[in-house]
């Protein structure tokens, strides 16, 4: 039981024997005997240990022989303990919840003082693991850092030589791929900034987005430029979805609704939309029903991109994500399913997040790459590609190592 709770029930158990013993005390009293503070605290302790009977009041010679006949009717009893019922049932609660609050008022405010000192020694631990974790997995780390300023700077160039040359007709597609490849650059920062600092599930589940974003930039690179502007109009289906979802909390949330000239503005463009590409845009992924069918998936999308040998992998990412049993039981941060349960951060399970996150890259870079290749792109292509298998060696390597120290220990 908690220190407070238990303090607290014993407080209570305490003030009801302490009305009995009030009780018993004006009891002596109409019989001409006044109790001592020392008397009464012996009558309470002797009434919650069931042994009242042992009381004795040494204020007489021993020779003279009285005794003190005390009654108390059941009636008076009974109404003790109603009154402690109904505080009980209506007015416990209530002192509970109002001690709670200034106990945590008294206990923030401790931690609150105690916090700098706590924090500094959280920081020194945190450094310390940084430096065992970067002296494991430093080299693919390393080159997985080199990968993403190679990617960047092979994006910023690809789309600035293709929007300036001469007699490019697919504007549209190069606008979006090179928007995927932005955001494919900043998911993969993300990773590696959750990798470095011992987070392999968190970056297992950033790698999920960033294999989605490598299936979308490769099925519309496949295509030709209707399904990029079909891609880019259905933003209009999310932001009705999304309004519409708004409106039905705004009481619950408590904040203002959605102007009606504005809904309405989202309402319009969105059966604009619909009676532009019919009824299946409507759906998630109703952007690529003309090219997948009436009701496409995302799996039927990655299928057709061609990389759906990647499911299991994206199908373990999502443990992650959702608060699903698998995510609940697995977790790649330990080496083996156990009772441990992994609050923090650990040396483990870096390997397949971060060699995933340089495939899903490279692949994001392909689909720019190969819009209107020459040889710079081409060229750049291959080095990436010979960077991320060097990547997934030396994740391979570092994880190897750790399952022999471990083997070891």
């Amino acid at each position: 039981m908690d220190v407070l709770e238990k303090a607290f029930l014993e407080a209570y158990s305490g003030a009801m024997y302490e009305v009995f013993t009030d009780l018993i005390a004006k009891k002596f009293a109409a019989a001409g005997v006044t109790l001592t503070v020392r008397e009464r605290a012996r009558l309470t302790e002797l009434l919650q240990s069931d042994r009242l009977e042992e009381l004795r009041l040494r204020r007489w010679p021993w020779w003279v022989d009285r005794k003190i006949d005390i009654e108390v009717p059941e009636e008076e009893v009974a109404a003790i303990g109603r009154r402690f019922e109904k505080f009980a049932d209506e007015g416990l609660a209530n002192l509970v919840v109002s001690a709670a609050k200034d106990t945590s008022v008294l206990v923030l405010k401790a931690l609150d003082a105690d916090w700098p000192r706590q924090a500094r020694s959280e920081e020194r631990a945190r450094r310390g693991f940084d430096k065992r974790l970067q002296r494991l997995w430093g080299s693919g780390l390393d080159r997985l850092a080199m990968f993403l300023t190679i990617a960047r700077e092979f994006g910023e160039v690809e789309s600035t030589r293709l929007s300036r040359e001469d007699g490019f007709d697919r504007p549209v597609l190069l606008d979006v791929t090179s928007r995927l490849h932005a955001r494919a650059c900043q998911v993969t920062d993300e990773v590696l900034c959750l990798l470095s600092h011992g987070f392999a599930d968190g970056a297992m589940a950033r790698w999920r987005t960033l294999h989605e974003i490598a299936v979308v930039a490769l099925f519309l690179q496949q295509h030709d430029e209707g399904l990029a502007e079909r891609y880019v109009d259905h933003e209009v289906v999310e932001s009705y979805k999304a309004a519409h979802e708004y409106q039905d909390y705004v009481d619950r949330l408590g904040v203002e609704p959605i102007d009606g000239a504005e809904l309405e503005e989202i309402d319009h463009a969105f059966e604009e939309a619909l009676g532009r590409y019919q009824a299946p845009f409507k759906k998630r992924y109703g952007w690529a029903a003309e090219v997948l069918g009436p009701d496409p998936q995302f799996c039927h999308i990655e299928k057709a991109a061609r990389i759906d040998h990647l499911r299991g992998y994206y199908r373990l990412a999502s443990h992650n994500v959702h608060a699903n049993p698998k995510g609940v039981f697995f977790r790649l941060g330990l080496l083996e399913e156990s009772d441990i349960l992994l609050a923090g951060a650990s040396t483990a399970g870096l390997a397949e997040p971060g060699h995933a996150s340089a495939i899903s890259l490279l692949q994001v870079c392909s689909a720019l790459g190969t819009i209107a290749p020459n040889l710079d792109s081409l060229v750049c292509l291959d080095v990436l590609l010979e960077l991320s298998d060097r990547i997934g060696q030396a994740f391979s390597d570092a994880e190897a190592e750790l399952h022999v120290r471990v083997a070891g220990e």
